[in-house]
């Protein structure tokens, strides 16, 4: 983060402080800008999409940068649905490189400008 070439948050619940379920990271890594992870129990509840649009509002208008692309592992579907519920757009289909080993995966796209769009236009 001192570098400014990643940011890093962990997600804590409000009546719970201390406690870590989660965390997401934005990086200027190519094609990887940004990722996360939540604690199961805590999944399907809606808080990685607020923690989402936070940090890519942040990507987009504090870092200012003009494009957020993020790889997704095709059979992640809470994940996949926060990128079409965000306005992403799937922009290619690839083997990616996660924890698990090599598996089907693909990259979502989206510009500041659709970002941006998404709550100014009718």
């Amino acid at each position: 983060m001192q570098q400014q070439t990643e940011w890093v948050w962990t997600l804590r619940p409000l009546t719970s402080p201390t406690e870590f379920i989660g965390l997401i990271r934005l990086s200027l890594e190519v094609d990887n800008n940004r990722g996360f992870w939540l604690v199961p129990e805590w999944q399907g509840q809606g808080y990685m999409r607020e923690a989402c649009h936070a940090a890519t509002d942040f990507w987009f208008n504090q870092l200012k940068q003009p494009v957020l692309r993020a790889p997704k592992a095709k059979a992640n579907r809470r994940s996949l649905k926060i990128s079409q519920q965000s306005g992403m757009r799937m922009i290619r289909e690839e083997i990616g490189e996660y924890h698990i080993g090599d598996i089907p995966s693909t990259l979502w796209e989206i510009t500041r400008e659709e970002w941006n769009g998404r709550y100014t236009d009718p």
